[in-house]
């Protein structure tokens, strides 16, 4: 792919990288309904990673109205009770709606997340902690719940002058590629994606250390899925910590869990993204597995991220 021009948009392929697209030129106050179907096609053209260059910061109202594009937006992690948070004493009978409504009142966006140990607000250093150093494994973002996010996106507003880099890894090139001999043995399996742990390796607020994976909380999701927005497989394995595939012996799920993972973090798969101010990335949770890179502690980040849901349906 050569550089395109959509309507009033220039595209450029990801330099280095078999999937994505490079996206300048867009308004995300500007949206039709005719832009939409293009970017949309854009999308399947290129896997389902594309990379938005701004000029600027989005304010929440532009980076809401590019999630739109994609479809609704999902709560973040750790704002509803039972999406990566468990209710605190005496809030178990609150609603969906009255949380919302409470956090609202807060002045929080519920639909928000924000990566990186900077206020959000004064983007200075947060002395409460936050911190979000050290490698972070491949995952797929909330998989462990069974509605895991369709698409999430990534607002780089605050990046170090080194580290930090986004890994994503195509687990369509994965399934597609799939040795014959491993496709069989993984073809009807589940695995249950743990919740107990988050992708920097800490436990979850409110969350008790499993005894094993088999004990671990989580929920189940079939090894290969269908991407019902462009009829290809993928590979849908979450992440690797406390995975387990029910009904195994703990060791014969290990040795078939670190044979898959194995071959879907084939660096032929994958691609490394060095952000710029200003950069949304856009991706399909249900193609990309994605990891963040080592980045040191006196270096800084601020990134906003929201994400939109769908069920998974096995291939």
């Amino acid at each position: 792919m050569t550089t395109t021009t959509l309507p009033d948009l220039t595209v450029t392929p990801l330099d280095g990288a078999q999937f994505g697209a490079s996206v300048s030129g867009l308004d995300p106050r500007n949206i039709t309904p005719d832009l939409r179907d293009a970017l949309w096609g854009l999308y399947k053209e290129r896997h389902g990673l594309l990379c938005f260059e701004f000029a600027h910061m989005l304010e929440a109202d532009e980076l809401h109205a590019l999630t739109a594009i994609f479809g609704e937006n999902e709560f973040a992690p750790g704002r509803i009770n039972g999406i990566g948070k468990r209710a605190a004493p005496g809030e178990e009978h609150l609603t969906v709606e009255e949380q919302v409504a409470r956090l609202q009142a807060e002045g929080v966006d519920p639909y928000m997340a924000y990566i990186g140990n900077l206020d959000p607000k004064t983007l200075e250093v947060n002395q409460k902690g936050g911190k979000f150093y050290g490698e972070w494994e491949w995952h797929t973002d909330m998989s462990y719940i069974p509605k895991p996010p369709t698409f999430s996106l990534l607002h780089a507003r605050v990046i170090p002058p080194e580290g930090g880099d986004t890994g994503f890894c195509s687990q369509v090139m994965a399934a597609a590629a799939l040795p014959a001999d491993l496709r069989e043995r993984v073809r009807n399996v589940t695995i249950k994606h743990d919740s107990t742990y988050g992708s920097s390796g800490q436990l979850r607020p409110g969350m008790t250390a499993p005894a094993s994976p088999i004990e671990a909380e989580g929920h189940a999701h079939p090894v290969i899925r269908k991407i019902l927005t462009t009829g290809e497989e993928a590979l849908f394995l979450g992440r690797r910590t406390n995975a387990y595939i029910p009904g195994m012996e703990l060791a014969e799920s290990e040795a078939l869990l670190n044979e898959i993972w194995a071959h879907a973090t084939l660096p032929e798969f994958c691609y490394q993204h060095r952000w710029q101010v200003g950069q949304v990335v856009v991706w399909d949770n249900r193609m990309m597995l994605h990891m963040r890179h080592p980045v040191d502690e006196s270096m800084h980040r601020l990134m906003w991220t929201q994400t939109k849901g769908e069920a998974v349906v096995a291939a």
